[in-house]
């Protein structure tokens, strides 16, 4: 008689990507300034502003992570990918904006005309940094060479936290606790601990309840759920109380970064600039990539974010054909929503457009590997989409808010 399996497991394009992302982690390559990482590390996706591989890091995590409380028996497979993406987050090419992007863009008079209003306020146009510029030794903080230490780089230590906090979570090591450097401007080097991050964070946040800044000179409510949800995390190890932050940043939000009529999501802030007191707004269904982050933590406002982006782009509509974007981001995050909302419609419709948009496919010498290529006609799967895709091969519904 066959006895059906009723434990956990991963299905096989989660196995034919986990084959890849071990050999993709574990094979050495140059991050060093006099380097380059291997070219199957995403740094080329949603430029300007994850145009660099420390984004492929962290988006890396998420599905592994969810795969350690799927087969726990494997855990020391998924302990290891997931030091080596720790290891890799301390070099100069996981900093490599703030430590090459000096001072004003000397390009912001070249900007595409698509980027006008769109990412950069009209009324600056000509004469402000793009979004992903980092800008590094502009007034008033001047050149700092520590990418932890720095008052910006939130999008670089928040993230870099949030991969720390999950390689404990998943391996029960505290290693990264143990000092270690990470490199800075003309390559020098600060000590850190996986604690001594979390306390700088948490006290950088304290200062600037508007929250810490990325780029100088923008704060973004994206970055902050990432950096947050770490917290979460270091929190629920070690027992701290360095959450609190995100929590008060929320209230924070709620008054200066979205607003709210009638129940309804009219706008939300992409970034807001203090040093000329701007508000970047985007419309509606411009919080998705908040609402992932911030759903294990405020899932009430995750879900105002998800059901706002589902009305602005009818893609919870079984009559409205699904309109695909440009960019595949946010198509990609709202099926990881949906999946985890348990929204079978929307995530039904998604999977569908997305079988056909992400060109899912195995590969390999005897096709072992899984990955989605995007028709974007490379030699490896795209690395930050396909990990993040990866979580709906993986994950149930609640999975994401039960890891945290």
């Amino acid at each position: 008689m066959l006895v059906k399996n009723s434990f956990p497991e991963l299905n096989d394009r989660a196995r034919g990507w986990l084959h890849f992302l071990w050999e993709k982690a574990g094979t050495e390559d140059d991050w060093s300034s006099s380097g380059e990482p291997h070219p199957w590390w995403d740094r080329y996706s949603t430029p300007p502003m994850t145009n660099f591989p420390r984004f492929d890091l962290a988006d890396s995590c998420y599905a592994v992570a969810l795969m350690a409380d799927k087969t726990p028996a494997w855990r020391e497979a998924y302990a290891q990918i997931l030091d080596q993406m720790v290891d890799r987050h301390t070099t100069f090419w996981a900093a490599v904006d703030w430590l090459t992007q000096f001072g004003n863009d000397p390009d912001r008079d070249k900007y595409p005309d698509v980027w006008k209003g769109t990412l950069i306020p009209e009324h600056l146009w000509g004469r402000y940094d793009s979004p992903g510029w980092t800008a590094n030794g502009v007034e008033p903080w001047g050149l700092q060479k520590d990418p932890v230490g720095a008052d910006g780089m939130l999008f670089f230590k928040g993230f870099f936290n949030l991969v720390m906090s999950l390689h404990r979570y998943v391996s029960g090591d505290s290693k990264w606790n143990d000092p270690f450097k990470v490199v800075g401007v003309d390559d020098t080097h600060f000590q850190w601990t996986h604690s001594r991050v979390a306390e700088h964070l948490t006290e950088q946040w304290r200062r600037h309840p508007e929250g810490p800044h990325c780029e100088n000179t923008k704060i973004w409510p994206y970055c902050l759920s990432a950096a947050g949800l770490g917290l979460q995390m270091f929190d629920q190890l070690l027992g701290t109380d360095r959450h609190s932050v995100f929590d008060e940043w929320t209230d924070y939000a709620k008054r200066h970064y979205l607003q709210v009529e009638d129940g309804l999501l009219q706008w939300v802030a992409l970034y807001y600039d203090p040093i000329v007191d701007h508000v970047h707004k985007v419309g509606s269904g411009g919080g998705t990539g908040v609402a992932w982050y911030a759903l294990p933590q405020n899932p009430e406002l995750a879900g105002l974010f998800y059901r706002a982006s589902l009305s602005a782009t009818g893609w919870d509509d079984p009559a409205v054909p699904v309109a695909v974007p440009s960019d595949p981001r946010g198509l990609v995050m709202t099926a990881m929503l949906a999946n985890e909302f348990g929204d079978a419609v929307t995530h039904a419709r998604l999977s569908d457009t997305l079988e056909q948009l992400a060109e899912p496919r195995y590969f390999g010498s005897e096709s072992e590997h899984f990955g989605y290529w995007f028709h974007l006609d490379e030699p490896w799967p795209r690395g930050q989409m396909s990990a993040s895709l990866m979580v709906t091969d993986v994950a149930d519904p609640g999975d994401w808010q039960r890891l945290f």
